[in-house]
């Protein structure tokens, strides 16, 4: 089974207004994000901030027909406020499969390929906590990688011991490092859109 849990919780810094409600090539960027992910996965969980944000984006779903789509998980973090980490923690939480592939509600150019990718290597290569995507410099992806449902109990330790740092807990896992050029040499399915200004330089 495969399970890719997609994080909603983040407001634009610059422009202070939800991510993935804001449009991208005239839809909602969670849209073309839920309908890459719903041809490669089994589930997907959507973990949102509260309910406040849980009503927005169902009206959003429910607007482009994804409502009610098989495998469609929609969850609010356990914890509010406490940064991506937590998102992780809720999703892992949701999972009926021993790991999920984790990605931002904010990359609408994520491919089927990539994510199809990353599953296979972890199929492959059994046996990591974590499968995170690294670019030749050291740079880590970690909000495009696989998690273990295994680290449930480690993300709570560090939450309760006022660690939220996504790398803070790779650094206490297994991790099978993938070089991205082997996964999106465009580099595309990275590409995080915060502002209608980056929305702008995209389009022009």
């Amino acid at each position: 089974m495969k399970s890719i849990i997609v994080l909603c919780g983040g407001l634009s810094t610059r422009m202070g207004q939800d991510k993935g409600s804001m449009n991208y090539d005239d839809e909602p960027m969670i849209i073309h994000v839920i309908k890459t992910v719903k041809k490669v996965a089994d589930e997907v969980i959507l973990v949102l901030r509260d309910e406040n944000q849980c009503q927005v984006y169902k009206k959003i779903l429910d607007e482009n027909q994804l409502l009610n789509m098989d495998g469609l998980k929609i969850c609010t973090d356990i914890v509010k406020d406490q940064g991506p980490l937590e998102g992780i923690l809720t999703g892992l939480k949701q999972i009926n499969s021993i790991n999920a592939m984790v990605i931002p509600c904010d990359s609408p150019f994520i491919s089927n390929s990539f994510l199809t990718k990353v599953f296979d290597i972890s199929y492959m290569h059994k046996g990591y906590d974590a499968y995170v995507p690294i670019l030749a410099n050291g740079k880590l992806e970690p909000l495009h990688s696989i998690y273990s449902r295994n680290s449930i109990n480690l993300i709570e330790k560090l939450i309760d011991n006022d660690i939220r740092s996504v790398r803070a807990l790779i650094s206490h896992l297994k991790v099978k490092y993938i070089d991205i050029e082997k996964l999106d040499i465009s580099g595309k399915s990275f590409i995080n859109l915060n502002s209608y200004e980056d929305i702008s330089n995209i389009q022009k």
